[in-house]
């Protein structure tokens, strides 16, 4: 009988990888990932919190300037005001003066009209042109006459007149009537003086000569007044008529 003794095969066991050995890549990847996360979070938390910080900055620094802008634009248009309003108070000024001056010239010219008409008074005895002037205003005509009669003990009169301008055209005598022509105020009332002003304008191509003036009151003891007058006397300039060609008809 033979002792068959059993025959063991000892073979050593392989260690076998843990889970975590086995995906340490993959938990290696995940805590990566986990730190990466959390490194991101409050690191980007502090970045932003920093960006949110500078934007706070510039906003206020931005509403600053704005509101300096504001302030130097209100300056400047408070200065522009002021310039205008000292421009304006300038041309208002010379304005003024320029009027004071016009005025005085007028209060002048009268005052020396009614020295003039005070010292021909005792030389005034009837109705008469005391005065005749005629201007150039462009292609206009101003024509002004002061009618006086006799100042002391004076009455009113009252009447109308005519006026016929006589000249040459084309070589050939014309006369135009003035008041018929350009429909002129013909009428007339005063005690001692009253001016008259017109204006006309002339053909093309008339060149005048005279111009007769007829007064005609209304009055029955009053004659019919005539005064012929020199067209180059009285439009160069203002004239009294002291000697001026007059003729008186009865009624």
């Amino acid at each position: 009988m033979s002792n068959n003794s059993p025959k063991y095969v000892i073979q050593r066991l392989q260690d076998e990888p843990s889970f975590i050995r086995r995906h340490w890549l993959i938990a290696s990847l995940l805590g990566l990932a986990v730190v990466a996360f959390l490194m991101g979070r409050y690191g980007n938390w502090d970045v932003l919190q920093a960006f949110k910080g500078q934007k706070q900055t510039w906003t206020e620094v931005n509403q600053q300037l704005s509101e300096e802008n504001e302030r130097h634009l209100r300056a400047i248009s408070l200065l522009n005001t002021e310039a205008k309003i000292k421009q304006q108070a300038i041309l208002e000024l010379q304005q003024n003066l320029q009027d004071q001056a016009q005025e005085n010239a007028r209060l002048k010219a009268e005052l020396a009209f009614y020295e003039n008409l005070l010292s021909h008074k005792d030389g005034i005895r009837k109705l008469r042109v005391f005065e005749i002037a005629a201007s150039q205003q462009g292609d206009l005509i101003d024509l002004k006459l002061v009618l006086a009669q006799k100042l002391e003990k004076a009455q009113m009169v009252s009447g109308t007149l005519d006026m016929q301008l006589t000249g040459i055209q084309d070589e050939v005598g014309q006369s135009i009537d003035l008041v018929e022509q350009f429909q002129l105020d013909e009428a007339f009332e005063f005690k001692y003086f009253q001016i008259k002003k017109y204006t006309i304008s002339l053909p093309k191509g008339f060149n005048p000569t005279t111009l007769l003036v007829e007064l005609k009151p209304k009055q029955k003891k009053q004659d019919v007044v005539s005064e012929l007058f020199q067209w180059s006397e009285i439009f160069q300039d203002q004239v009294t008529v002291n000697g001026a060609n007059s003729v008186s008809t009865g009624p």
